[in-house]
């Protein structure tokens, strides 16, 4: 008889950290599913919201991870452009290639007429990546310029996810 109530221990206890186990990978799942998110807004940004809201996501989360992907994007992002454009200006200057040229120039135009708040909102057109590229060349030597990316960015996201909200409800009457 003790060795049966051992033995009914020993497997409640076996099932007790089989449940723990199963727990602790959902846990890991729902973090795949937010990095997955995150990675996507990173990416495709403008599209984001709308798929996040069409696959049943709340939005608080599609708001929460289409601006936290933006963010974390931007910061990925700043030391790569960095050395990617210092990487250029080194290879063009080398090869005696003009520093200006009339694609330059018309960026420069944009830079000058529109300043870093321009970016930042046309950044939540163009998506991060592009936003991104065009701040951190011409702005990066401001120290705000990462804030106020970021802060575009979310005011961005919180425009998507409520049109995303929406949009289907002003659609279907």
């Amino acid at each position: 008889m003790g060795a049966g109530i051992s033995q009914r221990s020993a497997s409640r206890v076996l099932i007790s950290a089989l449940l723990r186990s199963f727990a602790i990978i959902m846990e890991i799942a729902h973090l795949f599913e937010a990095g997955g998110w995150m990675v996507l807004s990173f990416l495709k940004f403008i599209v984001m919201p709308s798929t996040a809201v069409a696959a049943g996501l709340s939005p608080w989360w599609v708001f929460g991870y289409s601006a936290g992907g933006a963010a974390v994007g931007l910061l990925a992002m700043q030391p790569v452009v960095r050395r990617l454009f210092d990487w250029r200006s080194r290879v063009r200057r080398q090869k005696g290639k003009p520093t200006f040229t009339a694609a330059r120039r018309r960026l420069v135009r944009i830079k000058q007429r529109f300043g870093l708040w321009g970016i930042a909102f046309v950044g939540g057109l163009v998506g991060v990546p592009v936003g991104a590229l065009l701040a951190f060349k011409y702005f990066d030597h401001r120290r705000e310029t990462l804030p106020v990316m970021i802060l575009a960015y979310i005011g961005w996201s919180a425009i998507l996810t409520v049109l995303s909200v929406w949009a289907p409800q002003l659609w279907s009457g």
